[in-house]
């Protein structure tokens, strides 16, 4: 069974991502490159062998010593035909309708492209040559880290694609810490007078409302009861009442809090202490990380925490659904600057592939891997700085079955 696909009879696996299964008369292609393996011949330079008559063409892709670039030797019957007595052009058809012309000056013996051969080395190749008043043409496959998928089998191993796009990223600082309630939005509950309590309504953890009764208390003094409300809506955090208790004079009895508003005490190194003001947006997440908390820097303590060698910096939080927790360990990534790029991808679409980090770019049902130069990230997005265009679609989830797939069926750099 294929890892990460469903399982498919190989006859069948052939026919929808197009690769030769055993016992199955494919053409010869293979499923990654999709060569005609039959037909490719290579020459003492380690290029493909493209013949017609007696002439023969050498051609393939040199990277030892400088930036990939075509080298092109010519014999006829068997004889070098020196690079000035003939004249090549090679047209290279990528996927996207990307259209490369590759033209060549003689070097040596040989004649070498002008153009340094960018990757991917992934495309459709048409052979142009002019030699003794004939003209030569030749086409071919050249495939590398490339593969098929039918739409219902990508749909079942769960991959899902995007467009790369401008975006702007924001340079953080990560740091961890604490929920707490806010200081703030926080009421101690004292009785007027002393007395027995008669009734205790609220427990740790009720909702309070704003004047809502806790309790009833007897006067110690009139012997009268009395009645014990709230003045803030919030939470009860601490306190309880026991019928016929006695509560003397100014002891809290219920502490509320209104925790639709908390604070995230967290502690930055001392060394990156320079970078913290207080207004600076933080993003806050907790232990699962599925949601994202906006909030701001409200307090920098002017004091170090001689131990941990860290400064205090605390964060205001909206929570009105009560989504953070007093106690609750969280992550701030604290925003010290932005930048704009041209074009951005998701983390979770990048594998690496060979000596390059990729996305795994869709064409149609087609999905090839992109070397990308990348730049900056923040864990949400990565910059790309060269290798992807925007608008660009590509595999954001479940990227690595798209890799499996490929490297199964041998993604070879073979030139």
């Amino acid at each position: 069974m294929r890892s990460g696909l469903p399982y498919i009879v190989p006859a069948l696996l052939a026919s929808v991502i197009g690769f030769s299964a055993p016992g199955c008369d494919n053409q010869h292609t293979d499923h990654a490159h999709q060569h005609e393996h039959t037909e490719e011949e290579h020459g003492p330079h380690g290029g493909r062998i493209l013949k017609e008559g007696d002439i023969e063409l050498e051609l393939g892709i040199h990277e030892a010593g400088g930036p990939p670039r075509f080298r092109a030797y010519l014999s006829d019957n068997e004889k070098a035909v020196s690079p000035d007595a003939f004249s090549l052009r090679v047209t290279l058809q990528r996927l996207g309708g990307i259209q490369d012309q590759i033209t060549f000056i003689p070097k040596g013996d040989f004649l070498l492209s002008n153009q340094e051969i960018t990757e991917p080395h992934s495309f459709d190749v048409s052979v142009e040559a002019t030699y003794k008043n004939r003209q030569l043409r030749w086409s071919y496959p050249s495939y590398e880290g490339r593969t098929t998928l039918a739409p219902e089998v990508a749909r079942e191993s769960g991959i899902e694609t995007e467009a790369a796009k401008s975006q702007v990223i924001q340079q953080t600082i990560r740091m961890r810490g604490k929920i707490t309630p806010s200081e703030h939005r926080i009421a101690h509950i004292i009785p007027r007078f002393a007395g027995i309590v008669k009734e205790g309504r609220k427990h740790i953890g009720d909702p309070v409302a704003k004047g809502e009764v806790l309790a009833i208390i007897e006067s110690n003094q009139s012997l009268q009861p009395f009645e014990v409300r709230s003045q803030i809506a919030g939470s009860v955090i601490n306190g309880h009442l026991i019928v016929g208790e006695f509560v003397p004079e100014n002891q809290w009895v219920y502490i509320v809090a209104d925790l639709s508003e908390v604070w995230a005490d967290f502690f930055i190194p001392l060394e990156e202490r320079e970078s913290v003001k207080v207004g600076q947006q933080v993003l806050v997440k907790g232990a699962s990380g599925d949601e994202t908390f906006k909030g701001t820097v409200d307090y920098i303590a002017p004091y170090a925490d001689e131990k941990a060698q860290a400064q205090l910096v605390r964060v205001v939080l909206p929570n009105e659904k009560q989504r953070l927790v007093p106690g609750m360990f969280v992550t701030g990534d604290l925003v010290v600057g932005e930048k704009e790029v041209a074009v951005a991808v998701r983390p979770s679409g990048i594998q690496t592939l060979g000596p390059w980090n990729v996305v795994f770019a869709k064409y149609g049902d087609t999905y090839e891997g992109s070397p990308l130069e990348l730049g900056i990230s923040n864990g949400e997005w990565t910059e790309v700085k060269s290798g992807l265009t925007s608008g660009t679609e590509y595999v954001t989830k479940n990227s690595f079955t798209i890799k499996a797939d490929i490297l199964k069926h041998g993604a070879s750099h073979d030139h």
